[in-house]
């Protein structure tokens, strides 16, 4: 009688864990769907800060130099393209300069968060005019 026992109940033990993995089996790749939308989420919040962050700074940066090298050399006629491509250079250094934290940040979001600088320098321009 105990050997009925004990092989109904292995029986069961069988069925459980089977269902058991059949319902992990369904569950991980919702559990993997949730986890990854969360990180991309806040992979995006991140790399947004980081992109926002470095436009301030970007701005900051371009109206400074507006003021004191771009206003001076229009004043004396000397501002040309090798100046403003002088000058652009010299913004993106100084963005670099005032944002070390913020790129290693954006880098781990982003990736070459440098090769944005540039453009972050483009848009302040623009936005000064």
């Amino acid at each position: 009688m105990q050997d009925l026992g004990v092989q109904a109940l292995t029986a069961v033990l069988s069925i459980l864990v089977a269902g058991v993995g059949v319902l992990i089996s369904a569950f991980v790749p919702k559990i993997k769907d949730a986890v990854d939308e969360h990180l991309g989420t806040a992979q995006a919040n991140i790399a947004n800060k980081v992109i926002d962050g470095l436009g301030s700074i970007a701005q900051t940066v371009v109206a400074d130099f507006n003021q004191r090298v771009v206003a001076d050399a229009k004043a004396k006629g000397i501002f040309t393209a090798e100046l403003a491509a002088s000058v652009k250079e010299d913004a993106v250094k100084a963005v670099i300069a005032q944002a070390p934290e913020l790129i290693e940040l954006g880098k781990s979001a982003i990736g070459d968060v440098e090769a944005l600088i540039p453009q972050l320098i483009e848009q302040a321009v623009l936005k000064a005019k």
